[in-house]
């Protein structure tokens, strides 16, 4: 099987013939996605200063609340993408290679997105923990990447 076919299989089903190991840690990683993103949509500074401990800003009207309501969004963006994941996990799992793609881009951006616009240690009192994340979640999306993908029938026989 090829790697494009494993990535996107011609027919989305349950069938998934990856290790165990890339779906047990699918699912820890959907539930911390699911806790960051509740966070973020509930808490009343999203996170922002009481987690992620980016100080305060003053000025009237507040800059907080809106800064607050964009980190809100961001929940919103990322309860979608817990959505998209339980729907994977519980009818399509051999979809799992192409959600650990997304974890893969998805950390990329976000490095990105902090190359493009650095926010300084002036901003936040400790580093917050998304930006401490990036790296591991870049390694570990990218093992389990590789551990996903559906097994060789013909390597498994000469096992």
């Amino acid at each position: 099987m090829s790697l494009a076919e494993g990535l996107l299989p011609r027919e989305a089903n349950n069938d998934y013939r990856g290790s165990p190991i890339a779906l047990y840690t699918f699912c820890v990683l959907t539930a911390i996605v699911l806790g960051r993103s509740l966070i973020h949509f509930f808490k009343s500074d999203s996170g922002v200063n009481s987690i992620a401990t980016f100080i305060t800003f003053s000025g009237d009207p507040d800059p907080n609340r809106l800064i607050y309501m964009f980190s809100a969004l961001w929940g919103t963006q990322q309860l979608l993408t817990v959505f998209v994941f339980a729907v994977v996990l519980l009818r399509y799992r051999n979809l799992l290679p192409l959600m650990y793609v997304l974890l893969i881009l998805e950390a990329c951006f976000r490095m990105t997105v902090g190359a493009l616009h650095p926010v300084g240690e002036e901003y936040y009192l400790r580093t917050p923990p998304g930006k401490l994340a990036n790296l591991p979640l870049l390694f570990v999306s990218g093992l389990m990447l590789y551990l996903s993908l559906p097994r060789n029938d013909s390597a498994k026989d000469e096992i």
